[in-house]
């Protein structure tokens, strides 16, 4: 199964999110690879909209596999990467 995994703030605005298929890796690995992109200064640990902490939540998606999710995780990743150049643009 695909398994998606956010770092949210209370307010539920989304930091990073992750895919991952549970046949290849774990949460645990999942989360260590968010807390290296945080160490690594690439991403703040607050939320770039309100300020709140972020925290993890794993969710299961519908996906069997990464390649049958793939078409509907780029379009989000899109949707998201325009939202965030409007944010920069107001900042």
């Amino acid at each position: 199964m695909i398994w998606i995994t956010q770092w949210l703030c209370p307010q539920r605005h989304c930091s990073i999110a992750l895919a991952w298929d549970d046949i290849e890796t774990n949460s645990r690995e999942i989360e260590k690879r968010g807390e290296d992109i945080y160490r690594s200064g690439a991403i703040n640990r607050y939320c770039g909209i309100c300020s709140g902490e972020l925290h993890v939540e794993h969710g299961r998606t519908k996906y069997r596999t990464l390649s049958e999710a793939m078409p509907d995780l780029l379009v989000i990743q899109e949707a998201n990467l325009r939202a965030r150049d409007i944010l920069s643009r107001k900042n």
